[in-house]
Order: structure tokens, then C-alpha cells, then sequence
């Protein structure tokens, strides 16, 4: 009777493992059933944004089956004894690994977690948590850890103890926030506030003459980004600088507020209607960059000009330190982790050509508004939900005269994206500016400045 149950479940947990790794093969081919596309694909699988590509699927296709194999082998328990061994070992690794996907389902379950995927958040309790821990009891019953062999247990337990660990870490843990921080830049403007019922935004608002001029503090980031453009833009020009949903000192009220371009383009119409400007030059650095183009093509007849310093909005991958935000729960967890000020300075400090620019009171201002929990949650939220092909696709049909510049010394998006963008938008500028890194407006004010003033004349 047991060894008849025994090969029942083994033969049950492989098939389910041999039907993943058939789906792997499938999706390896470039179909995505059934889903529409690659990335919805990856949403309502994962609950985050990853490559679906050959190079990713086939070796997960491999492991798979190789898993399948195991465990139907260690079932039958045929063969010689260094094989059974492996086989063993094998299959208690996929009941490690089913139970530990079971325990971060519950959590995400229990709406801990920020995915982008509408569908995961039905498919992950009614599906695959509920596959994971079943069949994950199942493989370590068979693995014998039921068996009265402690030492097997206490195996068990560990990966158990480890991923509860990191899903606290995620989910439970929040670090300190600098809400006592203000920084000496805000003694030299007139801060200000605006209600709208997306957000209360903060902003600074500079000159008393000249077309206006709104400059969208960089992701991650805030107006003080903008110090220096501020002063020398604001003689000619009315010029507002802006913290979007996510920034700075700026708070969302719309509960139902959505962290992609939809939402943030909202943002920023949200703004300009609130203060009362109907046609704006509209600039942005690195992410903003990318919503002020998407707000551009979405409302052409809002913005005249823009402005874009190493901006996203191609659609192509971020370097992986970005890239890892996207899965759930070690996304959470990154940002969690990463939140202390050293590595945030040595973040900061990457961003820079000019070391001596990327001074304490410069490491501070972008580092005490991360700490604010709304704010570190956008980050992740953000990079899992942020869509470039919408933006890629429009850019031949984008009319406005648009200024691009970028630093030669990149080590966020690199250098050759500057030369997409002029061959994609009809109206573009493109400057390569040698000796400059992605934090264009701190690291090289002189010759933003210089182009900036030429091309709002």
C-alpha cells in the first residue's frame, strides 16, 4: 500500500514538473498563450517583469525535467545506489523548493506584495500557492523527511526559516525614515504646495516673466535636482520645479492611484491644470525624462518644447541592479536593504564624473526623501510598472522640437540611446556631453545650463 502511494506521488509531482517544463518550451519558442504579449506573460506569471527568452526559458526547461526525472526515479527506487542517492537529494530540493514558493505565496496572498500582474493576484491563491504547498507536502513525504530523520528535517526547515527571513525583510521590516531632514536648499527658495486630487505637490516656482518652464525632478529623486537650472532658467523664464507621486516631499491622495505611465502623466496634467498652465516647455532627467516625453505625446498641445537629459523611453532592459526590483519580494527587499545611507552614497557617488560635485549635502538630499516609505515603495512600484514601448512607438509620431543631451560617461542608460532617440523623434537635438554621467543637472551644470537657455530661446 505505501510503495503503491509512494509511486503514485512521485508520479504525480513529476508530471507536474514535466507539464511546467513543456510550458517553458512553448514560451521558449516566442508564443506567449495565453497571454497577449511577452511582458503580460511574465506579469501574470512571476508577478514581475523578466525576459521570457530562450536563453532564460531553455535552461529552466532542462532543470525541470531533470527534476521530473529524479523524483519519478526516486519513487520507483530503481537503479544503482549512487543514482537513488541523487535522486533523493534531487527531490528533496523540489519539496524545499515547491514549499518555499507555497509560504511566499500566502504572503502575496494576504496583499503584501506590489506586483504589476492583475492576473497574478487571482491566479497566485487560487493556483499556484495552492499547487505549491500541496505538491511540496507531497515531494517531502516522499523525500522521507517524515521519517523520523531529524537531520532531514532540520534540512527542510532551514530554506523554511531562510525565505520567512527574507519575506519579513520584505514585507515586515521598514527601515528608519529621516523625517527630521530639511534641506539647506529649502532656506534659499520659496517652497510651495498644491492641492489636486491626485497628489499635494510640492514645488518651487522661480521668475517673474518669460513662458513657463516645468522642470520634473529626476526619478527617484527631487526638485533639488534641479538647483542650478532653476537659478539661471528663472531670468527669462517663469520656471516651476516639481516633485512627481513618488518624490521628494510631494504625497499621493488618490488611493486608487496607478504607478506607470498612466498614472504619472496623470500627475503631471494634474499639476499643470491645478497651476493654471496651458502650454508649458517641459524638461525631465532619467525617468522623468521618460514621463515628460509620454506626457508630450499624450498632450501635444500642452507642451512646446521638451527637454530630456538621458532619459528613459526606449524600451529596453535597465541594468540589473533596476532589473532585480521587478520580482516581488526580492524587490521589496532590495530596497529595504539598500536604504542606509552608505550604500546610497556610493550609489550617488557612481552617478557622478565630477567626484568633488557629489558632496555630503548632495548625498544627503537623495538619500533622507528615499527613506520616506511612500517614497521607497514608488521605486519598486515604479520600475515594475513603467511600460517603454508606448513611449518607443510614438516617437516618430512626437511634433514637438525636442533637446536631448546626454553624458558620454553614463553608467545608468547608456551613451548609444542618445543617438536612438534623435533617429526616432522627427524634431530632436541630440548633445553627447564628454566628461558627464547620468546625473547631468548636479554633475555638469555649466553646459546643461548653456544648452538649455539656447534651445528655450
Amino acid at each position: 500500500m505505501r510503495s503503491d502511494l509512494r509511486r503514485g506521488g512521485g508520479q504525480a509531482v513529476a508530471a507536474l514538473l514535466a507539464l511546467d517544463g513543456v510550458l517553458h518550451l512553448y514560451w521558449a519558442t516566442g508564443l506567449t498563450w495565453p497571454a497577449p504579449d511577452e511582458r503580460s506573460l511574465s506579469l501574470a506569471v512571476l508577478g514581475g517583469e523578466v525576459p521570457f527568452t530562450p536563453g532564460v526559458l531553455l535552461p529552466l526547461a532542462a532543470t525541470l525535467f531533470t527534476a521530473a526525472a529524479a523524483v519519478l526515479g526516486h519513487a520507483l527506487g530503481r537503479g544503482p545506489r549512487w543514482l537513488r542517492r541523487l535522486c533523493a537529494a534531487v527531490t528533496f530540493a523540489v519539496a524545499a523548493g515547491l514549499l518555499v514558493r507555497g509560504l511566499a505565496g500566502v504572503v502575496w496572498a494576504c496583499g503584501a506584495g506590489d506586483g504589476s500582474g492583475a492576473a497574478f493576484g487571482w491566479l497566485n491563491p487560487l493556483l499556484y500557492t495552492p499547487l505549491c504547498l500541496g505538491f511540496g507536502v507531497a515531494t517531502a513525504w516522499l523525500s522521507g523527511v517524515f521519517a523520523g530523520r531529524w537531520v532531514r528535517a532540520v534540512a527542510m526547515a532551514l530554506p523554511l526559516v531562510l525565505a520567512g527571513a527574507g519575506l519579513y525583510g520584505a514585507y515586515g521590516w521598514r527601515p528608519g525614515e529621516q523625517r527630521g531632514y530639511r534641506s539647506p536648499y529649502l532656506t534659499t527658495v520659496a517652497s510651495q504646495y498644491l492641492e489636486t486630487p491626485v497628489a499635494r505637490f510640492h514645488y518651487v516656482r522661480q521668475g517673474g516673466g518669460g513662458s513657463p518652464v516645468v522642470l520634473l525632478s529626476p526619478g527617484a529623486a527631487w526638485l533639488f535636482a534641479w538647483k542650478e537650472q532653476l537659478a539661471v532658467l528663472s531670468r527669462t523664464h517663469t520656471v516651476y520645479v516639481v516633485d512627481l507621486p513618488g518624490q521628494g516631499n510631494t504625497q499621493v491622495r488618490d488611493p486608487h492611484f496607478s504607478w506607470d505611465l498612466k498614472g504619472m502623466t496623470a500627475a503631471i496634467d494634474g499639476f499643470l491644470t491645478a497651476a493654471r498652465l496651458p502650454a508649458v516647455a517641459l524638461a525631465g532627467n532619467s525617468w522623468s525624462g521618460g514621463w515628460a516625453l509620454a506626457y508630450a505625446q499624450r498632450h501635444p498641445a500642452r507642451v512646446s518644447r521638451l527637454i530630456l537629459l538621458a532619459p528613459s523611453g526606449l524600451h529596453e532592459r535597465d541594468p540589473m541592479s533596476w532589473e532585480a526590483l521587478k520580482m516581488p519580494a526580492f524587490g521589496e527587499l532590495l530596497t529595504n536593504l539598500g536604504s542606509g545611507r552608505g550604500l546610497v552614497a556610493s550609489s550617488v557617488r557612481a552617478l557622478f564624473v565630477h567626484k568633488e560635485r557629489a558632496t555630503d549635502e548632495v548625498v544627503d538630499a537623495m538619500w533622507a526623501p528615499g527613506t520616506i516609505d511612500a517614497n521607497r515603495r514608488a521605486t519598486y512600484r515604479l520600475e515594475r510598472g513603467l511600460d517603454w514601448r508606448e513611449t518607443e512607438r510614438a516617437m516618430p509620431r512626437t511634433p514637438q522640437p525636442v533637446l536631448v543631451v546626454w553624458g558620454r560617461q553614463d553608467t545608468v542608460l547608456p551613451v548609444r540611446q542618445a543617438q536612438r532617440f534623435g533617429a526616432l523623434l522627427p524634431n530632436a537635438r541630440v548633445h553627447v556631453l564628454d566628461g558627464c554621467g547620468h546625473a547631468l543637472t548636479l554633475d555638469c551644470p555649466g553646459p546643461v545650463d548653456r544648452l538649455m537657455e539656447d534651445f528655450l530661446k
